[in-house]
């Protein structure tokens, strides 16, 4: 495998914890809403959008890469 195909595929590992860390405050804001608890399923709801945020931003960078090696004639 390439280096660069490399670090593309470490990069995409890289971003299990941020979505897994996402889920689980999803979980855990659902779970405050249905106690009526909701600064507290805010507060998580705010955390899962921080991790949410921290993927889109690699997931940006990704697709401004992948537009320098996607071709337009096929």
């Amino acid at each position: 495998m390439s280096e660069t195909l490399e670090m593309i595929a470490q990069r995409f590992e890289d971003l299990i914890p941020e979505l897994e860390k996402a889920l689980k405050h999803c979980q855990i804001a659902s779970s405050h809403f249905r106690s009526k608890e909701v600064p507290r399923g805010c507060a998580h709801a705010l955390a899962m959008q921080g991790h949410l945020l921290v993927a889109g931003e690699w997931l940006e960078e990704f697709a401004k890469f992948h537009r320098t090696r996607a071709r337009t004639d096929a």
